[in-house]
């Protein structure tokens, strides 16, 4: 009776299988003084229109209305609103 080893290939991992967070987001009126940005919350991805102002290098953290976590972090002066949309993104 022969006995042979059975030597499995290297693979590396599969990124296939691994969950990848991502956020869609989409930025209208850049050269305006008052931004307009679609986007899904990071948590509950609702679908969300905020308008804000001007460009900084502070983060401002954007509460969801829907579930009342931080949706989104801009780095911008103020947050004039956010509103509920269906999302975009969504099916």
């Amino acid at each position: 009776m022969e006995v042979r080893e059975i030597k499995k290939p290297y693979k590396p991992r599969n990124q296939d299988n691994e969950i990848r967070n991502f956020q869609h987001v989409k930025i209208l009126d850049c050269n305006e003084p008052v931004h307009r940005i679609i986007f899904e919350c990071w948590h509950c991805k609702q679908g969300l229109l905020s308008e804000v102002e001007g460009v900084s290098l502070q983060t401002l953290d954007v509460p969801c209305p829907s579930c009342g976590r931080t949706a989104i972090k801009l780095m911008a002066n103020k947050v004039i609103s956010t509103t509920p949309i269906p999302s975009p993104w969504q099916a």
